[in-house]
């Protein structure tokens, strides 16, 4: 009888093995996990369909379901932190950083990622509208590219029941109860501190990165702004190579698809890029119409420089007088920040003066050239 029970177990065991076996491995994968997108992490089924991951972290990027460890069967998606999965997407999905319980039907392709810190819930409250913040340690939250089209009154929820406000801008200490933050149209990176409850609205973050700079996220060259639209660059060295834009330091939102070294670039998801030229170059994007502009920074700078030229006055209300020296100025552009030509003339002088009273106030780029050699400076409308 003992060994009839024994061997029963053993088919048993044997079956059940075997039963399991026979479901294919689901994974998540991105550069948000912690292998990146060289290794998934692989998830756990009872049944084939249901898969789930628990206690897991997300760091900011993006992630994808795959099988079995490989390409042919993979599952992106737009939505976050639920949706359906979408097969052989070049979509990934945005996620956030935190500790999930993750869960991902094979069937339906409905994908969650569940909070799983004990943590409060803390919301950028712009109006009726709820932005979820997130946390890895409880006490800084943040929230990235939170859109306001109009300007508009902004509180903190905690767990949702206490309203948190404040009456400066862009950062100040929030009071429980405080009147709503007036914050101006923009897009920003929120951060807000749980214990201290002190609160930061900063302009989004745009990069070059690409393997014209570095590689293709490994390097990031942040551009630098005053208004959170108009972006610059200074002395950025491109190899022959293909880059884009991007936001946050993430791949949910990039922007390519354009000609070196201007043109207006639009958001895409893979490839896109934009081919550089060889060389050292300052540059200006705006974030809002797409418009780029590259101009040399280097070239002819033993004999025609910016230090060799003066622009006066500078700010102007109504004429900036260019002076090159000893240098013939053969020609000269100005450029506004979208990287649009505003002016165009030939010179062939070394002094120019360019009427400025119609154009809008704000910043400028002159563009002169002297033989083979260009250069640049700002110069500034009142």
């Amino acid at each position: 009888m003992m060994k009839k029970l024994l061997l029963f177990a053993a088919v048993f065991m044997a079956g059940t093995a075997m039963m399991f076996a026979q479901f294919p491995s689901i994974g998540i994968i991105g550069d948000a996990t912690p292998g990146e997108w060289a290794t998934d992490t692989d998830m756990v089924t009872t049944d084939g369909v249901v898969y789930t991951l628990n206690n897991f972290t997300l760091e900011a990027g993006t992630v994808k379901f795959r099988q079995d460890n490989d390409w042919p069967n993979n599952w992106g998606g737009t939505t976050w932190p639920s949706g359906t999965g979408l097969f052989n997407s070049q979509q990934n999905i945005p996620s956030q950083p935190g500790l999930y319980n993750i869960t991902f039907n094979r069937t339906t392709l409905a994908y969650n990622f569940e909070d799983a810190g004990n943590f409060d819930d803390i919301s950028v409250m712009v109006g009726a509208t709820s932005v979820v913040m997130f946390t890895l340690d409880g006490t800084t939250y943040q929230a990235n590219n939170v859109v306001l089209a109009d300007a508009s009154n902004v509180t903190f929820s905690v767990n949702g029941t206490d309203t948190w406000g404040g009456t400066a801008f862009p950062e100040g200490t929030a009071t429980m109860g405080g009147a709503a933050i007036a914050v101006p149209a923009n897009s920003y990176n929120v951060t807000y501190n749980a214990d201290t409850h002190a609160y930061d609205f900063n302009f989004v973050t745009i990069s070059i990165t690409g393997d014209a700079v570095g590689g293709w996220g490994t390097v990031d060259i942040d551009m630098t702004t005053t208004n959170g639209v108009n972006y610059s660059v200074n002395d950025v060295t491109f190899t022959a190579a293909e880059w884009k834009y991007r936001l946050n330091h993430d791949w949910g939102t990039t922007w390519g698809n354009a000609t070196f070294p201007s043109g207006t670039v639009t958001v895409v998801s893979n490839g896109g890029n934009i081919m550089a030229t060889a060389g050292t170059y300052d540059g200006t994007f705006n974030r809002v119409t797409g418009d780029f502009a590259f101009t040399n920074a280097t070239a002819g700078t033993n004999d025609f420089n910016a230090n060799n030229i003066s622009a006066y006055p500078n700010p102007t209300q109504n004429a900036w007088n260019f002076n090159a020296g000893n240098n013939t100025i053969s020609s000269m552009q100005i450029v506004d920040v979208s990287g649009k030509v505003v002016y165009s003339a030939t010179v062939n002088a070394a002094e120019v003066t360019v009427n400025a009273s119609a154009f809008a106030s704000g910043m400028y780029f002159a563009r002169l050239t002297s033989g083979a050699a260009v250069q640049t400076i700002r110069v500034v409308k009142n």
